[in-house]
């Protein structure tokens, strides 16, 4: 039962927003953009931020901002997942000290003199948004070129347009006004 719980979660969570985002009719090539863009935003080694900056970049691009933010979302696992190695990235790239990530060693520092940790902990933090800036556009680009064709491959085909006609989802509503004519300017 529990299972069926799950898959109905995730049917409705996750499979039916993505597939619907699908569906709406975004051309291959915004779609990469969107995911793409959602992707190295939702990684960003910031906890908090992912959600605002996904929003204006997509506002600023004119993308979807709920597919940006959506794909945002589903990549939050690897956000954790990369905390860690931006960080010692970013240690190396900078020259910083190095910062024992260990629960209990951390729990010391902040004993020893939690200013001086907290310190060093926003320098980290500093130096791991820095590197993943350094690596967001090649991995962006890279993820773009590798889902354009798959997208290309599995999306709709658009419907051929006739020239000189428009299709019939774009027609422009026409809309008549109707003036009443009183009966007595009527003549046979």
């Amino acid at each position: 039962m529990s299972s069926t719980i799950i898959t109905g979660f995730f049917k409705r969570r996750i499979a039916q927003p993505v597939l619907n985002l699908l569906r709406q009719g975004m051309t291959p090539h915004k779609l990469a953009v969107t995911v793409a863009l959602g992707s190295v935003v939702g990684i960003l080694p910031a906890l908090g931020v992912t959600t605002v900056m996904g929003t204006a970049l997509a506002a600023r691009f004119r993308l979807n901002i709920a597919a940006t933010v959506l794909v945002s979302y589903l990549v939050h696992p690897l956000q954790l997942l990369l905390i860690i190695p931006f960080i010692k990235v970013g240690i190396f790239m900078f020259g910083l000290d190095d910062l024992k990530l260990s629960l209990d060693e951390m729990i010391a520092m902040f004993k020893l003199d939690w200013l001086a940790a907290l310190n060093k902990l926003w320098l980290a933090n500093l130096a791991a948004v820095s590197a993943w800036a350094i690596l967001a556009v090649p991995v962006g680009v890279a993820l773009y070129f590798a889902l354009l064709p798959i997208l290309h491959r599995f999306l709709p085909k658009p419907t051929p347009v006739v020239a000189g006609t428009m299709p019939l989802a774009s027609a422009p509503e026409i809309a008549v006004p109707v003036v009443a004519v009183p009966d007595t300017e009527i003549q046979p």
